[in-house]
């Protein structure tokens, strides 16, 4: 295949996607003021209790194609600042799916690479919004499975980096003890934060969520 290409076996059938971002992806920032869809993009993003400075962190933005309209798009880099991922939410509650992406093997992905210091706890959340929240040393497993077979799981093995595992409540009781034994299998430092009364990271503030961090369990 070529480089800029990545494949997904699913069943019989290939899927193959080129990582790009949609053509017409702008900043949010930058878009259009007057486009009654930014301004959408806009309430949703305050909603959420996110900051001029989370958009920017974050890098989000906005597309009037139609796979992505109606949607705040979050682009993920690898270690070299080239895009690897991202992961589209929607804005209307009825659209469905709420996420959309591209149709590669997450596994291979390190969600925001380049804002990773491993030589620092390293708080890791089920989704990217999730990230909002959380402290900067943030990333997604885009999913509710962790393994060897992702790419995430041996770099922190590599670096023998601290963890804070804050994974959706409803993991609490069934993926997540998964995770935190397969992590302590290999004599990782890991802690739990418990974010079950918000439900999920992406639900709470960032204050909540650096108390229940200070809470968080080994």
């Amino acid at each position: 295949l070529p480089e800029d290409k990545q494949t997904l076996v699913t069943g019989e059938s290939e899927v193959q996607e080129k990582i790009e971002l949609p053509k017409d992806f702008t900043l949010l920032n930058f878009a259009s003021e007057s486009d009654p869809d930014v301004k959408a993009a806009w309430r949703y993003i305050y909603s959420r209790g996110l900051t001029d400075k989370d958009i920017w962190y974050f890098k989000l933005g906005v597309s009037n194609e139609a796979k992505w309209k109606r949607r705040v798009i979050m682009p993920s880099f690898d270690c070299n600042g080239v895009l690897n991922y991202f992961v589209a939410r929607a804005i209307d509650k009825e659209k469905k799916p709420k996420y959309d992406n591209p149709h590669i093997d997450h596994r291979s992905v390190v969600f925001n690479e380049i804002s990773i210091d491993w030589t620092r706890p390293l708080v890791l959340v089920e989704g990217p919004f999730d990230m909002t929240k959380c402290p900067e040393n943030t990333t997604a497993l885009l999913g509710s499975d962790f393994s060897e077979q992702h790419e995430l799981f041996n770099r922190i093995l590599l670096h023998n980096t601290p963890i804070y595992l804050a994974m959706d409540g409803d993991m609490w009781d069934t993926k997540m003890p998964k995770i935190y034994k397969k992590l302590t299998e290999y004599n990782l430092e890991v802690k739990v934060v418990d974010v079950r009364p918000w439900g999920d990271p992406g639900n709470m503030s960032k204050l909540e969520f650096g108390d229940a961090m200070k809470e968080a369990l080994s």
